[in-house]
């Protein structure tokens, strides 16, 4: 008779890839391919609950100066956190340039690159062809007090710097400009 260990060492390295593989994904693709809608989601807990003023935090934008959310006061604020890692956040950047566009200013898009080296995180940025903002967070202290959970996460902040929502889940187009809407009303 054989010993259970096997088996339940293939158990064990199917669970351990299962969560390595979870920690970039984070949801559906919120458009049309079957995905789950952006209303279909629960919000993530944040260490800044929704509601909660994000002005006073700072972070270092890629040409090294020190950036704020203060900086955007009037404006919706549209965070992404990515790496370049993450197969999902490379994905989705396009969507974000193309919505970054439509809005011509009226709405800040802040990348925000974790963990990458900074020349990693330079190459990607124009490879995808972004132009909106981009900084770092180097350790994820930023993602964590937005509550993410995995990559990517997208927060929305308020006109007012309050924090609409977050969520650890990649956005189409069509999502987006629904998130943005509900953050500026």
């Amino acid at each position: 008779m054989r010993s259970g260990r096997p088996r339940r060492w293939r158990l064990a390295a199917a669970l351990s890839a299962a969560v390595l593989l979870a920690g970039c994904g984070g949801g559906g693709s919120g458009g049309s391919g079957g995905g789950l809608s952006a209303k279909g989601l629960d919000p993530l807990p944040t260490a800044v609950a929704p509601g909660g003023s994000v002005s006073a935090l700072t972070f270092t934008r890629f040409d090294g100066t020190t950036g704020s959310f203060a900086d955007y006061a009037g404006k919706v604020v549209v965070v992404n956190f990515w790496a370049s890692w993450c197969v999902p956040c490379v994905k989705e950047m396009p969507d974000f340039e193309a919505v970054f566009g439509e809005f011509g200013g009226s709405v800040a898009f802040l990348g925000l690159n974790v963990q990458d080296q900074l020349a990693d995180a330079q190459d990607l940025a124009t490879r995808t062809g972004v132009t909106y903002d981009l900084a770092r967070d180097p350790r994820g202290d930023l993602l964590r007090v937005f509550g993410g959970v995995a990559m990517p996460t997208t927060a929305f902040v308020r006109a007012d710097g309050t924090v609409a929502a977050a969520t650890s889940r990649t956005f189409d187009q069509a999502a987006l400009r629904e998130r943005i809407a509900e953050a500026q009303r």
